[in-house]
């Protein structure tokens, strides 16, 4: 909780949710009359975005803890199998419970059977390459942004009973999303600019189309996730908090609360709550300004980073440790400080160094995947 990216990521989550500070809600306001009750506007979209939320999180949850407990059961089975193997030769009968019948497994006999065997090999338990298959492990492991879209939430829909439907559903729904959000953001920036310069609109909103169509062509690149991960953190979300800020302190500070409520006084018919007076001028500000300079000093205190998959760096090492895996994947964790190249230019010059450059894989033998963290730094100075 006293993490400031929490609430930076809460408060963006709010802005996309809503729209604020991308322009779309103030375009579309602007098509409304005079006299329209935006207070029952504003509080009917909040309590109904707030209500999906909820709704959101609560299938969000269920199915990552649907495909915990898949992910999990194949993990005791395999790792039982392991097991069976080693009975009589590195690990003896003896140690094995009477009551556990190796036909059916259960995850709470299998973690008494992994308590038992750590206890007696406690110095060779490592080599024996069993796993703990605790789901609690599972679900800490965090998925988000895109992974949580294309990867944790298809792979769980593959065990769907009807899973083709449940597919096609899911991806409709996230066309949709996209669909929605873009009709916003797209009038957030043609009707200013319809109604300062007196365009069409047809031909500014083919316009644009087809500029962020152009646009959007780096992001199906071989490389465009590393894009879509810069774009999502610096391009697209920090920016909305000094926006939103600067539009409070706008309509609150310059043009006056005390104008903007008898605007409203005079829009509705009746005189909104004393309360949001206060919030306006005093509370959000303060809020939003909070957020910002705490986010400001992390991103000074901690440089970017980014996450490249090069699997030529790594492969030999973890072929050595993994003889019997027939397909090996390494993970690489960049760290990219702002002086650093761009990230194209960094896997090609960490290509370049993987044949000289010692490395340290770290086997992590639940996703049988490798994990090397290497400082960008060392790499650019390498670079010709």
């Amino acid at each position: 909780m006293l993490d400031p990216t929490v609430w930076r990521d809460a408060a963006i989550q709010i802005f996309f949710a809503l729209g604020l500070g991308c322009g779309g809600v103030i375009a579309f306001s602007s098509y409304n009359k005079k006299d329209n009750n935006c207070h029952s506007d504003a509080v009917l979209v909040s309590f109904i975005n707030f209500f999906t939320s909820i709704l959101a999180t609560l299938v969000v949850f269920a199915v990552l803890g649907f495909k915990a407990n898949i992910v999990t059961t194949k993990c005791v089975e395999l790792n039982t199998q392991k097991i069976v193997g080693y009975l009589g030769t590195e690990i003896s009968y003896d140690v094995i419970p009477p009551h556990i019948d190796f036909s059916k497994v259960s995850r709470e006999d299998y973690q008494q059977i992994i308590g038992v065997i750590r206890g007696v090999k406690e110095n060779d338990f490592s080599q024996l390459g069993l796993d703990s298959c605790d789901i609690t492990e599972e679900l800490n492991q965090g998925v988000q942004g895109t992974g949580l879209a294309f990867i944790a939430f298809t792979e769980a829909m593959t065990h769907f009973p009807g899973s083709p439907f449940w597919s096609v559903m899911f991806f409709l729904m996230l066309m949709s999303l996209g669909l929605g959000s873009m009709f916003g953001n797209m009038e957030g920036i043609i009707t200013p600019i319809v109604d300062t310069f007196k365009i069409r609109k047809e031909y500014i909103t083919v316009g644009c189309c087809i500029l962020s169509f152009f646009v959007g062509l780096m992001f199906v690149q071989r490389s465009g996730n590393y894009f879509v991960s810069m774009m999502d953190e610096y391009s697209a979300s920090l920016p909305l908090l000094p926006i939103v800020f600067l539009e409070n302190v706008a309509v609150a500070w310059i043009y006056g609360t005390d104008r903007f409520y008898e605007d409203l006084k005079e829009m509705l018919g009746f005189r909104p709550f004393r309360v949001y007076y206060y919030m306006w001028k005093y509370i959000t500000p303060l809020l939003l300004l909070a957020m910002l300079v705490a986010s400001l000093v992390q991103m000074g205190l901690a440089p970017p980073t980014y996450t490249a998959w090069i699997q030529e760096l790594v492969s030999p090492a973890a072929l050595l440790m993994e003889e019997d895996e027939e397909d090996d994947v390494s993970l690489l964790q960049v760290k990219t400080p702002s002086e650093a190249l761009s990230p194209m230019t960094s896997i090609s010059s960490s290509r370049k160094e993987s044949s000289s450059r010692q490395t340290d894989p770290e086997t992590n033998s639940h996703d049988s995947a490798n994990y090397v963290v290497v400082d960008i730094t060392e790499m650019t100075e390498s670079v010709v």
